[in-house]
């Protein structure tokens, strides 16, 4: 399996941070409203672990674990899209002085927008399809204001060309996976109700 498949690592790292906010306002003790950004992991104000609970895994080894469905048509996808994904990090990176500011916060808005897609995707989680239009159109706006993706044409001309049909054929593919995801899903729900 690709790296990631089995988790959405930005979805999981802002969830955590999400909970302490929650119970840091929903606290109604003063001290704990601060003491919950300094607790070990797993820490919570009594009140509020009262009165809206967590499920916590009491027993690491024997629980069962997230793993949704897979296909090698996804695999080799999540491949393709990761690997895809690290070029453009890398031309970044790479490029950092010559694409200067605001653009590299335009270009990060970009990758985030590219690894939520990808990771949705391999979550099977049909509103992968929205993220990756997303990620693509904001993409295509970019070539088609300025002409160029961050300054490619000027190491190979028909570079934004590329990039822009790279937009468009990950919009196809990963729609395609969505509805292939879907009908399977459905299939597989009909078949469950019908033995039950």
């Amino acid at each position: 399996h690709p790296p990631g498949t089995h988790l959405e690592l930005v979805k999981i790292n802002f969830m955590h941070l999400w909970l302490l906010i929650k119970d840091a306002w929903r606290t109604n003790n003063i001290a704990d409203k601060f003491r919950i950004w300094y607790k070990p992991t797993g820490w919570r104000p009594a009140d509020v672990a009262a009165k809206f609970p967590v499920p916590k895994i009491e027993d690491v080894y024997n629980f069962e674990k997230y793993q949704p469905r897979t296909s090698p048509a996804l695999n080799v996808w999540s491949w393709v899209q990761i690997l895809t994904m690290l070029l453009f990090i890398s031309y970044l990176f790479g490029n950092l002085a010559s694409i200067g500011s605001p653009g590299i916060f335009y270009y990060g808005g970009f990758i985030f927008a590219g690894v939520y897609a990808y990771t949705e995707l391999m979550d099977r989680n049909p509103y992968a399809i929205f993220w990756e239009a997303v990620k693509n159109i904001y993409g295509l706006m970019i070539i088609f204001k300025t002409g160029d993706w961050f300054g490619i044409s000027s190491f190979f001309a028909p570079a934004p060309y590329l990039v822009a049909g790279y937009f468009v054929i990950a919009t196809l593919v990963t729609g395609w996976l969505v509805l292939k995801h879907y009908r399977e899903d459905s299939r597989s729900a009909s078949f469950t109700l019908q033995q039950g």
